[in-house]
């Protein structure tokens, strides 16, 4: 099972919790072993998703058996603990971009399997404890329809057509763009590629990998 860069993830009860942003293949066998899901822009997270918690996959949709608050039991992805893919394994078919790739390693799956529910009172541990080290969460940013989309060389690609968010956490998901010169309908662009989005949205990529896009959603 191979998904694209930027495809749209889902909770069990079919809500939109982030995009693929990387996958991750077994050291020996190479087969995948997890995803890791972005959600937001500014307010930005990604969480590393076991390949057993997917229920099903298709080319443009990925859906989890969690809902979307148990994804916050997921670890967060954290580059030092898993490697590029080398460079010399083949390319898996259908992708031109290895640093889509990762590597894990034995165990790993297991290790990142989400936490076990319980309570303060079977736990013994208080119900909050306040971090002196924390610090407030960055406030996603207000995105309105029309709002003009350019790529990183400052080229238009389109305009904004609608914003979609996960309602558990409050980040952005992706937003959808269309009437650009690039596109000729809709294109899902994921947050994970927006650079800025203050004043004109910004995407951190050029105008073939918006391109992409456009492609992989087979327009």
């Amino acid at each position: 099972m191979l998904v694209p860069f930027g495809t749209r993830v889902v909770d069990k009860h079919g809500k939109g919790v982030g995009t693929v942003s990387r996958v991750i293949l077994h050291s020996h066998s190479r087969q995948v072993v997890g995803l890791v899901v972005h959600q937001g822009v500014l307010n930005r997270r990604q969480v590393v998703v076991p390949i057993g918690k997917v229920s099903a996959g298709t080319g443009s949709e990925i859906r989890l058996t969690l809902s979307a608050s148990e994804l916050a039991g997921l670890d967060l992805f954290q580059t030092p603990h898993l490697q590029p893919m080398p460079d010399h394994w083949e390319m898996p078919a259908g992708f031109d971009q290895r640093e889509f790739f990762l590597v894990g390693g034995d165990g790993w799956t297991e290790a990142v399997l989400p936490f076990v529910p319980t309570s303060p009172a079977a736990s013994g541990t208080p119900a909050f404890v306040p971090s002196t080290d924390a610090t407030a969460d960055v406030e996603e940013p207000v995105i309105a329809a029309e709002q003009e989309v350019f790529d990183k060389a400052g080229h238009k690609v389109g305009e904004v057509e609608a914003v979609e968010i996960d309602q558990a956490t409050g980040r952005i998901v992706q937003i959808v763009v269309r009437r650009g010169v690039l596109f000729g309908g809709e294109t899902a662009v994921p947050a994970s590629m927006i650079a800025s989005a203050d004043g004109p949205i910004t995407l951190n990529t050029d105008s073939a990998g918006v391109k992409k896009l456009e492609r992989l959603a087979g327009g």
